[in-house]
């Protein structure tokens, strides 16, 4: 590995000198950091922007795929079709603690289900906006160590686009989907179909998904504006479980659960109307809901072990953004409140009982953030939040109890930016931030109640973003984070059951390093390296690394077009050694590291464009997740070896 990065950063000290004509963009607008549009060089936070031009450079076939690219994101797919898989920044192994947005609608789920990945196409998206650091001020739970943005397509002032993309897989996989894009003046649509069928790497992995979506835009008047989005997607998956070391050995593909499966149903709708106030500012008001059922077959000694839940969240935003410039000094106001309600009804059937849970979340956020530009080069930001939660639940079955939750928390945020050039700044901030408990680590479903105490944490940070003229720009972060309460499983708890509870302290303390170089018209890199290093600092594991959180992380890629029509793209990504999950006495071997190589290679005459791609060129055998089970038993998840895809997209 210390070869591979000496390479790295010889090519980048050489990239200016090869660099011909062309340029990178540096003056990038975006809207997740402020929850305005603001330009990337003035946020004091380490922002990278992943735009339509990205997407279609990349290898990526899922959104997943495309932010292992990303310095300091880690993903854990557990079963290699995107099904159990989390994204996770600054050391957090659950992916509890990164609010994923789309649109700006918050996909983060009450329960530790997590956002599921499969519901997000990467065809459907125009750009992802990721902000590393506490972003609970603008967002509040779930964003104690930042904020991904999905960002999805829409209509445009144009004729009526027609494009089809079907698709062949390894493993008997296909996919075929269809869009329509267009507008006028006054609106514009976009509409997506999708269907994907694989039957997955190992036994029992086998994925059968569908997804329809929307997203329409009107123009009212010069001072009124709607956008609406809807969406619905459905999956049938088989869950192949865990595999010994010795049932990799043997048979890395094989299933010891070959009747666990899981139906998922999932839908949407998103509202906002935009008023432009004039010197008042502008004023958005959003409305959201959104259903996710599930219903899941386990079975546990030969016995089937049922399962089906409902989570259904409304939401209600308004925020008014002032952008003006009182006494000729630019100010950006933005303040404003988010409400959500949520309720799952859940079912479980095992072992000849049945239990019934009802549980409700409301939570209320009171926000304001400020930025105030003392020059056109140097600007400050303040924020501060508040919010009330309270959980309620009602448990049936083997008894029935009522319990209710509340909390009162506050997240606050300052920072300076000092933009020394042209697409390079300096910038320094402090944040204070919170992640509620999720109610299953507030709830058990036999009806007991864990008294829970929500996570917070004191980041400080600093980075620099260095432009070497127009063609080359390299990013350096430096991080750490103390954390007090941190939720945790510990699985010597509960009477050798295991039990969720907050940990005294921990400290979270990192570099994120990258850089991206256009050489020529025709050759762009882009390369990162993460240093991570997570310690509980109190208790009985005082002075042990947590779980799941390697140290170390590099990826490396880029593109080259060739003969005009082809275009040749191909990355490698490296994850370092990492404790299993569950071993918090840092008692057994490390995970292994893997690398991993991607590529694809594209063909495009006017509208059509035939494309070849491999992932995990170099069949390494790895797993993203393990787990030290009973008795000490670990137990891997198993990752695609080498597999291959092809298809042909026409825009008509």
């Amino acid at each position: 590995m210390r070869k591979y990065l000496i390479c790295i950063v010889m090519l980048a000290a050489a990239l200016p000198a090869w660099a011909e004509d062309t340029t990178l963009s540096l003056d990038e607008v975006v809207v997740t950091a402020t929850r305005a549009e603001e330009e990337i060089d003035k946020i004091s936070s380490n922002v990278t922007v992943i735009t339509q031009e990205d997407i279609k450079k990349s290898t990526a076939t899922t959104v997943q795929d495309l932010l292992r690219n990303e310095a300091g994101i880690i993903i854990r797919d557990l079963y290699g079709t995107g099904t159990k898989s989390t994204v996770d920044m600054r050391g957090f192994a659950r992916g509890l603690n990164t609010a994923i947005l789309m649109d700006g609608r918050k996909l983060n789920e009450i329960d530790l289900s997590g956002v599921d990945w499969n519901t997000i196409p990467l065809e459907n998206i125009e750009r992802i906006e990721i902000v590393r650091g506490s972003e609970s001020v603008l967002y509040g739970d779930n964003a104690m160590a930042g904020a991904i943005n999905i960002i999805t397509k829409k209509g445009y002032v144009m004729k009526p686009e027609p494009m089809l993309d079907g698709r062949v897989e390894s493993y008997s996989g296909h996919m075929e989907l269809g869009t329509l894009t267009g507008g006028t003046e006054k609106i514009g649509y976009f509409f997506f179909l999708k269907h994907r069928q694989t039957s997955g790497y190992r036994e029992n992995s086998d994925f059968t998904s569908g997804d329809m979506s929307t997203r329409l835009n009107f123009k009212v008047t010069d001072y009124l504006t709607f956008d609406f989005a809807a969406g619905y997607h459905t999956d049938d998956q088989g869950l192949p479980g865990g595999l010994t070391e010795s049932e990799v050995n043997e048979d890395r593909r094989q299933s010891t659960k070959p009747d666990d499966h899981v139906d998922f149903n999932q839908r949407y709708i998103d509202t906002k109307a935009n008023f432009a106030l004039g010197t008042w500012g502008d004023l958005e008001l959003g409305y959201s809901y959104n259903d996710k059922k599930f219903d899941s077959d386990l079975f546990f000694f030969g016995t089937p072990f049922n399962t089906m839940r409902d989570t259904a969240t409304s939401g209600i935003k308004a925020k008014l953004t002032v952008d003006t410039k009182p006494f000729n000094y630019r100010n950006l106001l933005v303040a404003g409140v988010d409400y959500y309600d949520s309720d799952v009804d859940n079912r479980t059937s095992g072992f000849g009982t049945t239990t019934y849970s009802e549980i409700s979340k409301n939570d209320t956020g009171l926000y304001i953030q400020d930025e105030f530009f003392i020059t056109d080069r140097i600007s400050l930001s303040i924020g501060y939040r508040y919010s009330d939660t309270r959980f309620d639940d009602t448990v049936s079955g083997f008894t029935t109890v009522s319990d209710e939750q509340k909390f009162t928390e506050d997240a606050f945020r300052a920072g300076a930016t000092f933009n020394y050039a042209n697409g390079s700044k300096i910038f320094v901030n402090y944040a204070k931030g919170y992640r509620l408990p999720t109610t299953d680590e507030l709830f058990d479903f036999t009806g007991a109640i864990t008294n829970l105490q929500p996570e917070k944490s004191d980041t400080y940070e600093a980075g620099i973003v260095h432009a070497f003229g127009n063609r080359l720009q390299a990013r350096l972060t430096l991080y750490t984070m103390d954390v007090r309460n941190e939720l945790f499983f510990d699985p010597a708890g509960g009477g050798g059951f295991g039990a969720n509870k907050n940990l005294d302290k921990t400290r979270h303390y990192g570099v994120e390093t990258g850089f991206t170089a256009v050489v020529t018209e025709s050759l762009s890199f882009f390369g990162n390296f993460t240093y991570t290093d997570v310690k509980f600092e109190s208790g009985p594991y005082d002075g042990n690394h947590i779980q799941l959180v390697p140290q170390y992380s590099a990826s490396f890629g880029g593109d080259f077009r060739f003969l005009k029509s082809f275009l040749l793209a191909a990355n490698v990504n490296w994850i370092g050694k990492k404790y299993l999950d569950n071993d918090v006495q840092n008692d057994f071997d490390k995970m292994e590291s893997y690398t991993v190589v991607n590529a694809r290679l594209s063909y495009t005459y006017k509208g059509l464009t035939a494309y070849i791609g491999a992932n995990n060129i170099f069949s390494e055998k790895y797993s993203e997740y393990g787990i030290v089970g009973s008795g000490g038993v670990k137990n891997f998840y198993p990752a695609p070896e080498s597999n291959f895809y092809g298809g042909l997209r026409v825009v008509l």
